[in-house]
């Protein structure tokens, strides 16, 4: 599979600093409400070097480069000696015992003349150290006797020392384990530049997944309402409160008000290429009416209606599932209202339960249910209870 050119870019860790007619790219500092852009001004690097020069002339005096070393490190001046020579004797001795403290400024130039000539002294000591070993170890004790016996020296001969060459073994491996180092760094940058840009396209990939989903909900002709402001955002004067999210209005037009607060579906910012609306407020139950008849021969006689869970991989299939829902649920809390109006049967409620005695040995129940997907139906059917129903409300005649 081809790699997107996005993937083939090639990125230059170095700051541009010309643009593509070779001009230099000006360092942007503000931006004026206008829109106007200010650039930082450039530096005329002449102009520079000769404030330099005036400033150092005119600190450090016109003749700074004519002065020795130890004036420069602060030699008396010919004025304060004149001027110390006409105090008192005893005034002079007396200054002269008081010890005054370095300064850091002094401390750090004794530091500076000090440090190379102890490293000068430490690599003499170190090269008197290793020549003495070398001598002491290329004598044997064997060899040692004859010599002073028959020759004896009083002086030391010298020895030219060389560094001997690296093996080859071990500078192919200093190479390897470099050359492995840089290789490790610049795959360490490979996989974090792979990283973001997976994650940047991941990121594309749900929001163009949002605002399609979004089209398919108008092309549906549902509802698009802008979603409320996220928590902690500026409501005040001149603030930017511009929805930036869509929520989906699938109630009736003439529901309540509670109802049309619960029919509220949020298309996922954040989700699995799956996952197709969120029902924040859903509450997953269906309405289920039952009839139940008794027989004069006694036999009680019970049917019901059937569900099923509608409940679909598209957009469309899932808003109408919800709002079936919704559309039931305003249904029980209009036969909740109206059940204790009804002026030739009585009425039994609660919160999920309405059982209405429609006629002699008939009972006709509202509920409530749980949406648990398919509810199989093995009692009597609609159909059959038909010809029972009739046959109570008109009995036959008696035969005399």
């Amino acid at each position: 599979m081809e790699e997107p050119a996005w993937k083939k870019l090639k990125l230059s860790l170095e700051r541009p600093y010309k643009d593509d007619n070779g001009e230099p790219i000006p360092v942007l500092e503000d931006i004026t409400p206008e829109g106007k852009h200010k650039f930082e001004p450039r530096k005329d690097l002449t102009a520079d070097i000769g404030e330099r020069l005036v400033r150092i002339f005119v600190e450090r005096g016109h003749d700074f480069f004519d002065k020795r070393n130890d004036q420069k490190r602060g030699a008396p001046e010919p004025s304060s000696q004149d001027a110390d020579a006409g105090e008192d004797p005893s005034t002079t001795k007396e200054t002269s015992e008081v010890v005054q403290p370095m300064t850091p400024e002094e401390l750090f130039r004794m530091r500076m003349e000090l440090i190379p000539q102890l490293h000068i002294a430490y690599g003499e000591m170190c090269q008197a150290r290793d020549l003495l070993t070398l001598l002491l170890s290329s004598a044997t004790p064997s060899q040692q006797g004859p010599l002073n016996t028959e020759n004896p020296s009083t002086s030391l001969t010298a020895t030219i020392v060389t560094k001997p060459p690296p093996i080859q073994s071990v500078q192919a491996f200093n190479a390897q384990l470099v050359v492995g180092g840089k290789d490790r760094a610049l795959r360490d940058a490979a996989e974090l530049f792979r990283t973001a840009a997976n994650g940047m396209e991941k990121s594309r990939t749900r929001s163009e997944k949002y605002f399609l989903d979004a089209l398919k909900i108008r092309r549906g002709n549902w509802g698009l309402i802008p979603a409320p402001l996220p928590p902690g955002s500026s409501i005040g004067k001149g603030a930017d409160k511009t929805s930036k999210d869509f929520l989906v209005s699938f109630s009736l037009e003439e529901s309540p008000l509670v109802f049309r607060r619960r029919a509220i579906g949020r298309i996922p910012t954040n989700a699995l290429p799956t996952d197709n609306l969120e029902f924040p407020l859903r509450q997953h139950t269906r309405l289920q009416v039952s009839i139940t008849f008794t027989d004069p021969d006694g036999q009680t006689h019970h049917a019901t209606n059937t569900f099923r869970n509608s409940e679909g991989p598209t957009i469309d299939l899932a808003l109408r599932a919800a709002q079936a829902e919704v559309v039931e649920q305003e249904i029980f809390s209009i036969l909740i209202r109206e059940a204790g109006n009804l002026p030739t049967a009585s009425a039994r409620v609660s919160e999920r339960l309405i059982v209405i005695e429609a006629a002699q040995a008939t009972e006709l129940s509202f509920e409530l249910r749980g949406n648990e997907g398919s509810i199989a139906n093995t009692r009597k059917p609609w159909s059959d209870m038909r010809p029972d129903i009739l046959a109570s409300a008109h009995p036959p005649p008696s035969s005399s």
